[in-house]
């Protein structure tokens, strides 16, 4: 059973400006690691409640492209949900092997409009109890990428098992995801509620950040 979503992720260009940007937000890092293997710095800083995992290759790649690209999900069923899922006609990107950290196993599959999907299966936690000293009072929700929004919500609030809190809105766990259907990328931004009004803003690799007033 899928039962949170524990991040959001993908690769950066320069570490250490993507680390400061965070900060800036008021988020901790709480995990940081080496994956010797793919040569690889892997690090989770947290907002709120919410995780965003950092990758930073140690070699750079000009050809490579940075920045967010997908969402991850912890199941304590990874091969019946990713079964599951391919078998309801969800594209295949890898199936479940022991993840590059060596903590426990993972997945990728696509959603039914190309956003990359995680599924996890591990003991370790990372989350720490919700961060609300800084600037920042929660992570509202990570937007996706939704042109088909019928299908997206099939997939998010069907067969992800997510609970519908808006119309374009699906939590599971602590964090959300919401439905953009004109989103310009995979993961179109990150919606963090401030307890101050601030600006849209963009992190080091041009993610969209936006910002909502606290309730």
């Amino acid at each position: 059973m899928i039962y949170e979503l524990n991040h959001v992720g993908g690769p950066v260009r320069d570490l250490e400006a993507s680390l400061s940007f965070y900060d800036g937000l008021g988020a901790e890092v709480v995990d940081r690691l080496f994956m010797s293997k793919s040569r690889v710095h892997r690090v989770h800083v947290q907002i709120a409640t919410g995780l965003v995992e950092l990758l930073h290759p140690e070699q750079s790649d000009p050809e490579a492209t940075y920045g967010l690209n997908h969402v991850g999900f912890m199941t304590d069923n990874l091969d019946g949900d990713y079964a599951r899922l391919i078998a309801l006609g969800y594209g295949e990107i890898s199936s479940p092997r022991v993840a590059g950290s060596g903590q426990g196993r993972l997945a990728f599959l696509s959603d039914p409009n190309g956003v990359r999907v995680e599924l996890l299966q591990r003991s370790e936690e990372f989350r720490v109890p919700p961060i609300t000293a800084g600037p920042v009072h929660g992570l509202s929700y990570v937007a996706v990428a939704a042109p088909d929004l019928d299908a997206a919500i099939e997939f998010y609030g069907t067969h992800l098992g997510m609970g519908r809190i808006a119309d374009d809105t699906f939590r599971i766990g602590a964090d959300a995801v919401k439905l953009v259907p004109d989103a310009a990328s995979a993961i179109d931004h990150l919606g963090l509620t401030a307890a101050e009004p601030a600006a849209d803003t963009q992190d080091p690799d041009g993610n969209r950040v936006v910002f909502l007033p606290a309730a």
